[in-house]
């Protein structure tokens, strides 16, 4: 069930890189019923059946909650919120230099 979404998220990671390199060089791994793609061994996004998650600031995070831009992440229904990370779910459209931007930890705003 995980395999379209790490193929998926791999091809989202080379677009983000070929978007702006900045973003540096994603791994990509199977992670739960997704995928995750990681640098330097963090977890910065993930896909999954519910929509594609970054790690983001605290401040970037704040500002997605309150302007409705993205949800509260949790990896399971009644697990607990995972902090600044941030959820697109499944349907929203999140084009390469807006994802690039929050994997390098900026506002959408700072376009």
């Amino acid at each position: 069930m995980a395999e379209p979404y790490l193929t998926d998220l791999q091809e989202l990671a080379d677009q983000w890189f070929r978007a702006d390199a900045a973003v540096g060089a994603l791994e990509c791994r199977h992670f739960f019923a997704g995928a995750a793609a990681y640098r330097d061994g963090t977890i910065v996004a993930s896909l999954r059946p519910v929509g594609l998650a970054f790690k983001v600031p605290a401040e970037v995070h704040d500002d997605l909650l309150s302007r409705g831009s993205a949800t509260s992440l949790r990896y399971f229904p009644t697990g607990p919120i995972k902090r600044n990370y941030v959820l697109f779910p499944t349907g929203t459209t999140l084009d390469a230099h807006d994802a690039a931007r929050l994997l390098r930890g900026e506002s959408l705003d700072a376009k």
